[in-house]
This record gives structure tokens, C-alpha cells and sequence, in this order.
């Protein structure tokens, strides 16, 4: 299904979205980045989703979230980066210099008769970095990788739909209308939800200009996919080597047999996944910040912003896996550093305020109880952990991997004793991931196992990168040269991955959808409806549950009424339709200017009463179609499929399609 290109359009504008921003940066900035590569890119990404998520929260808490302030912004960001003023001197003298130059640039051009862009803007100095260093060798590398781990991510995600069980089910339609809704007072308390990952979901759907529906169920793959490279890049970062970052980025796309991935559930987008895609660099920033290119000031800022990023998609991240995982920190960081943690620390606990502050009010004003909002955000209410594609049962298999996980601690303590800034990383999260796997085999009520389940789906694959590391070093004794042992590294270690891939993949898995189901039908009919018609020009008869594809989109009716009330209501329009006096004395009576009626022809049913209710309104749905047919109105099949048929009823003339309207 997610190759169907009306699920594509999403990733890709979304894809050319960020390569515009980052283009109109490059234009608009005085220095660029030392940083190269995805060393560039995953923290862009990183700090760019933190930014817009924090910033559209504080519109919707102003009432003004909305794609044309959104826009707005971002064009005055970039005007001021342009403008690169000095805050610290007289506004006036700078703005007067720049008005100037930009006259001098504009009439040198026209004279010479020159672009306005060309080289020059482009091609920038670089600012001074201390760790800027990735050889050509590695960035080709990670260029490459950057470029092929998402797609396969994709077409492996992809190949699983057809065992879906979640699209179109209660708790989709629940989620949809989270989407739909985000921007009314909505907001807090919803129970089990932070919410935060929806508004990416709705500015998403907003900036790529697709509906709500498309821009939910693409989120959950495009999250996956993203996930995949920032796992591979983190790794990278760890252990300074590709073949680590390739098997634990590889591991999360394709290894369903050694991860508690639901593979019914695999359209299903997750909070803790999106917040990990923000947390983990952070985690990683918090071992190294100078992996950041902003001096303390701008570092801690920054630090404030992703926390509070992360408390804002899923406290079970924010809270229960970072606070640990700072702590662990603060013990390694304690004797040289103490400086360094305790600004993180700041950070992370302004962020935790920050937040909390804001929940309270709004607990306060709306006599909410907060407590038991927070404890419902550490529990799953819709997600379920149910493995049956697994070499070994879920128990088992996190059994082997903390006694391989101990033995492995053991070497990696060995090896940090001798170099400790080279093992720091490795070591911490070793002792991390350990730490979970021990709470995982506690089962004490402790935490939730199922979202515990979630968060062990990205941290298994860092923990086979992070063996794979400490293996490698072992074998360093062997001298071979550095390209040499990255090809060995990566040729042994693709053949080790497609041959336990091709064993222990799904065998489920599929990419051939000729054979379609009826959710890729209704996906598709309202994904032409939507992107063809204006906004509220129109009508959809359809089932009730499809009432939350409506929201914020078109007028919704259902068979009842079509089948009982639409013809007599349909008749008196078309006596009065010129009628302009009696139309405003009577608005009851007017029509949508279109209708699409979904006629569903062999839906499977077990229930046999229901099947027979079902069958009796379709076949009542297409006589009353037939009969608007013969008194003349313009009725015509929109859409056809296998079992889905769409019907158009025009009843005013070129008043709601996009095209019509233009031209």
C-alpha cells in the first residue's frame, strides 16, 4: 500500500521541503557548517523538528497555529538571517549599511546583466569546528548509506502491510481525529497522549499540502525510515567505524525475527519511536557537546529545547529513559567534567518545569486531575506486544542478549580503563541497555513492558552496532589499512545480514498488491476527492466510521440519510434552485454543490445478520442512485475498483472542483 503513489507524494515533498530549507539557508548564511554529511544532516534534522515542535506549540497555546504564520516565520528567520544583525549595536547604522549594499548589489548585477544568484552564494566560508573531521572516504560512505537505509527501510515496512490490522480500525480513526483537531482546545489531557506527535503530524500534512488520513498513515513509515539513519549515524558516532552503524541500521530494517516489532501494527505510528528520533542525538550531544557547532550559550538553549521536544511527544522517553540515562551520565562525568553535566542537568530540569508549569495551569483550569494524566503517559492503552515471528520467544531472546550484553560490559570496562574518551560512549550505553533488559526480565509492574518493548525495538539494533564494535577491536591486531578493513568490515558483514535476512525474514512479506484491500480503495477515493474538490463544497455518504475522514475537510452524511431523506430534499432544491428569495428563507433544503456516495460491493462480513443489513442498504443506495439518474441529474462513477464504486452527483455545475474552478 505505501507504494501507491498517493502514500508517496508525502515523503518525497516532505523530502524536497527540507532540501529547499537547506538551500535557502546556504543562500541566506554568512558561514556555513564545518560539519559534513549526515554529521550535518541528523543534527539539522534533529534541532529543526525540536524547534518547529516546541514553536508550534507555543502557537497553539496562543490560538494562531496556523500554515500561513507558520510560513511567516520562516520567512522572517531567513530575512534575519540574511540581515545577520548585531544585537548588540544600533540597529539603525546596520539596517542603513544594509539597505545600501543590498542597491549596490542589485544595480552591479543589472548593469552586467548577471543572476542574481550564482557561485558565490553558494560556495560560503565555514565556521572554525574542532570536530569537523570526515574524510572523504567516510562521507562518501555515509552519503551512500544516507541515501539507500531509509528506502529500505521503506520497501521492508512496505512488504509487511498486508498483515495490517490497525488502518481504518477504532484506534485509527481515534488518532485521525487527535490530527484533525490539534489546533482547537484540544490540547491537554487527552489520556495516554502528549499529543505533540500528532501536531508533527498535522504540520506535516499541512506543509506537504495532503489530507490528514494520507499524512497519518505515511507518518508511521516515514518515522521508521528516518529512525533507521539516525540509528546508523549514531552508531557511527559510537564507534567510529561503518560496519557497526551499517548492521545496527540494517537490524532495525530488516531483522523482524530478533526485535518485538508487531508486525500487524507496522502502519501504526509511534510517539516513543518519534521521540527517540529527537533523543537519540541528544543523548549522544550529551556525552559530547561539542558535537554541536554553538558556543555553552547557545548550546544550553538548544539542550532546553530538544528536552523539552522530547517531554512534549512522550513522557515514557522524556522521563523514564532519559532521567536514568543522565544519571548514568552524571556518575562517568562527575570527576572532570562536573561543569559540563551539571549545565545538561540545568537543562534537562528547566525543560521538566518548563513543561510541568504548563500542565499544571492548564490542569488547574480545567480541574483535571494532572497525577493520573502523568501515570497514564507511562502506560500503553491501544499497543500490544504480540511477537510471533520470532526465532525465540520475546523472554528468551532478551535473556541471551543480557548475558551477551554482561560479557561484552566486561570487555568494553577493560577497554575504557585503558582509553577512556574512545570507550565512553559504548560504555554508557552498554550499561544502559543492560539496565533495561534487567527491568524488562523484572516484570515487577515496574514500567510498562509493552512500551519498554517499543523503546528495546531501536536500542537492540544500537546494541548488536556496539558488539559488533568491541569485536572489531579485538581484532585490531590485525594491521590492515583503513580502507581495507571498512570493505572487509562492511563485505562480511552485508553477507552475515542477507543471509540471516533471508531466514528469518517474515515469510508474510509481500510487495505485490494487485490483489487490493478495501482500506488502499478508500485511501485512494479520498485522497482523489480531497486533493480535486475545494474544501467544503461537497459531501460524502459513506459508513460512519468513516465520519473522522470529514473533519476540517467536507460535509458528511450517511446511508440513512441518503437512502430515506436525500430524494425528497433533492427534489425540492431542484424546483428552487433559481429560486434565490426562497433559498434564503429556506437553506435547509439546498444541496452540497457535489456528492460522492461510496457503494461498497463485496465487503467481507461473519456476522450473517449484519452482512444482511449491509447488503440491503447497499442495494437500497443504488436504486435511489438509479433513480436520480433517471429524473435527469448528473450522475456519474467516479471511482471504480474491485469492491469500491464512488458515485458523483453534481447538482451545481463547476462549483467544486479545483480545476473546473481555475479554468
Amino acid at each position: 500500500m505505501f507504494l501507491e503513489p498517493y502514500l508517496l507524494t508525502g515523503p518525497l515533498r516532505i523530502i524536497l521541503l527540507f532540501v529547499l530549507i537547506l538551500l535557502i539557508h546556504r543562500i541566506v548564511s554568512t558561514r556555513i557548517s564545518a560539519q559534513s554529511a549526515l554529521n550535518f544532516l541528523v543534527p539539522t534534522i534533529t534541532l529543526v523538528m525540536a524547534a518547529v515542535l516546541l514553536g508550534s506549540f507555543v502557537l497553539i497555546l496562543a490560538g494562531i497555529f496556523d500554515l500561513f504564520v507558520i510560513i511567516s516565520i520562516i520567512i522572517g528567520l531567513a530575512i534575519l538571517a540574511f540581515m545577520n544583525l548585531n544585537f548588540n549595536q544600533p540597529l539603525k547604522a546596520q539596517l542603513r549599511k544594509i539597505y545600501t549594499r543590498s542597491l549596490l548589489y542589485i544595480t552591479i548585477k543589472l548593469e552586467k546583466g548577471q543572476q542574481f544568484l550564482d557561485r558565490d552564494n553558494i560556495i560560503k566560508p565555514k565556521h572554525k569546528h574542532p570536530d569537523q573531521g570526515l574524510s572523504q572516504y567516510h562521507r562518501n560512505w555515509q552519503l551512500a548509506i544516507g541515501l539507500l537505509l531509509p528506502v529500505i527501510t521503506y520497501i521492508s515496512r512496505s512488504s509487511l502491510f498486508q498483515e495490517d490490522v490497525f488502518t481504518l480500525s477504532p484506534s485509527w480513526f481515534s488518532k485521525l481525529n487527535f490530527v484533525n483537531v490539534i489546533s482547537a482546545n484540544t490540547w491537554f489531557f487527552q489520556t495516554g497522549e502528549m499529543m505533540g506527535d500528532y501536531l508533527l503530524i498535522n504540520l506535516y500534512a499541512k506543509l506537504t499540502h495532503i489530507t490528514n488520513a494520507q499524512a497519518l498513515q505515511s507518518f508511521g513509515l516515514l518515522e521508521s525510515a528516518l529512525l533507521s539513519l539516525i540509528i546508523y549515524w549514531f552508531v557511527f558516532k559510537i564507534s567510529r567505524k561503518q560496519a557497526p552503524g551499517i548492521l545496527a541500521g540494517l537490524s532495525f530494517a530488516v531483522f523482524y525475527a530478533f526485535l518485538p516489532i508487531n508486525i500487524d501494527l507496522i502502519a501504526e505510528h509511534k510517539s516513543v519511536f518519534t521521540a527517540l528520533i529527537i533523543a537519540l542525538p541528544t543523548m549522544f550531544f550529551c556525552i559530547y557537546p561539542q558535537s554541536f557547532s554553538f558556543n555553552k550559550k547557545a548550546k544550553f538553549y538548544w539542550l532546553l529545547t530538544l528536552f523539552s521536544a522530547i517531554l512534549l511527544l512522550d513522557l515514557f522517553v522524556g522521563i523514564l529513559l532519559i532521567f536514568p540515562y543522565l544519571l548514568i551520565l552524571f556518575f562517568f562525568k562527575l570527576r572532570n567534567n562536573l561543569r559540563q553535566i551539571s549545565q545538561i542537568f540545568l537543562a534537562y530540569l528547566f525543560s521538566l518545569a518548563f513543561i510541568g508549569i504548563i500542565y499544571g495551569i492548564a490542569a488547574f483550569l480545567t480541574k483535571e486531575d494532572f497525577g493520573a494524566f502523568i501515570s497514564s503517559n507511562f502506560y500503553s492503552f491501544d499497543t500490544y506486544t504480540y511477537n510471533p515471528h520470532l526465532v525465540a520467544p520475546l523472554r528468551d531472546l532478551v535473556l541471551y542478549y543480557q548475558i551477551a550484553g554482561l560479557v561484552f560490559l566486561l570487555i568494553t570496562i577493560y577497554n575504557y580503563i585503558k582509553k577512556p574518551h574512545k570507550w565512553l560512549a559504548s560504555l554508557v550505553f552498554l550499561i544502559f541497555i543492560n539496565l533495561m533488559f534487567g527491568i524488562y526480565h523484572l516484570d515487577r509492574g515496574i514500567i510498562d513492558l509493552d512500551i519498554l518493548s517499543q523503546v528495546l525495538c531501536i536500542f537492540i539494533p544500537i546494541f548488536f552496532g556496539i558488539i559488533l564494535n568491541v569485536m572489531v577491536n579485538l581484532f585490531s591486531v590485525f594491521n590492515f589499512s583503513p580502507k581495507v578493513g571498512t570493505r572487509l568490515e562492511v563485505i562480511i558483514g552485508t553477507l552475515v545480514i542477507t543471509v540471516l535476512t533471508i531466514s528469518t525474514f517474515p515469510p508474510v512479506a509481500t510487495l505485490n498488491f494487485q490483489d487490493k484491500k478495501v482500506e488502499n480503495m478508500v485511501f485512494e477515493a479520498y485522497s482523489k476527492i480531497q486533493s480535486g474538490n475545494l474544501p467544503y463544497s461537497y459531501a460524502v455518504v459513506n459508513a460512519l466510521p468513516y465520519f473522522s475522514f470529514s473533519k476540517n475537510s467536507h460535509y458528511y452524511y450517511n446511508y440513512d440519510y441518503f437512502n430515506n431523506t436525500y430524494i425528497e430534499r433533492d427534489r425540492r432544491f431542484n424546483r428552487y434552485k433559481d429560486n434565490l428569495p426562497y433559498l434564503q428563507n429556506n437553506p435547509d433544503i439546498i444541496l452540497p454543490e457535489t456528492m460522492f456516495v461510496f457503494v461498497y460491493k463485496d465487503l467481507k462480513e461473519k456476522n450473517l445478520a449484519k452482512k444482511a443489513i449491509v447488503d440491503k442498504q447497499r442495494d437500497l443506495t443504488l436504486e435511489r442512485i438509479e433513480l436520480l439518474k433517471l429524473k435527469g441529474r448528473n450522475v456519474e462513477l467516479y471511482y471504480q475498483n474491485a469492491n469500491l464504486e464512488v458515485y458523483q452527483i453534481e447538482n451545481r455545475e463547476r462549483s467544486s472542483n479545483i480545476n473546473q474552478l481555475l479554468f
